[in-house]
């Protein structure tokens, strides 16, 4: 895996763009394509692309004269757009884990409903014994635990 940092660092040393492509002929050499600078400047120097008058040449220079300006901002987001994966994935792993907890502290809600509703039972068929409670008590507490 390429080290994206290193190599927009790379991008950044080079020569500045915008750079545009330029054919140009030279005494003593055949007609070529060179790299024009943003201050005018041709970069013979660094870039001849072809010195042969074909279609290749001229590709190549528009390529290279693209990814000039292409590659750093290329570069910069897919950098950015690692770094929001890498945030999003923290927060997939938190969100799994308040999750885990969410389902832990239901089934323990549940647990504890369902003990409450068996000592609710158990009350209510005591009362139901006893003949001190009123019809309307055991009315109320029937309908607390849904039994009509």
């Amino acid at each position: 895996m390429r080290d994206l940092k290193k190599d927009l660092e790379v991008c950044k040393k080079a020569t500045p763009g915008p750079w545009e492509m330029s054919r140009h002929h030279k005494a003593g050499t055949f007609p070529a394509h060179y790299m024009i600078g943003q201050n005018g400047e041709m970069y013979d120097h660094a870039i001849v692309l072809s010195r042969e008058d074909s279609g290749e040449g001229k590709a190549n220079a528009e390529f290279i004269s693209a990814t000039r300006e292409g590659w750093p901002e290329s570069i910069s987001r897919a950098i950015a757009a690692e770094a929001e994966v890498k945030k999003l994935r923290k927060q997939r792993t938190e969100d799994i884990e308040l999750m885990e907890e969410t389902v832990e502290a239901q089934k323990l809600a549940l647990a504890i409903i369902t003990k409450l509703r068996k000592a609710l039972a158990l009350a209510h068929s005591m009362i139901l014994g006893g003949e001190q409670h009123t019809e309307q008590s055991r009315q109320v507490i029937e309908s607390a635990l849904g039994l009509h």
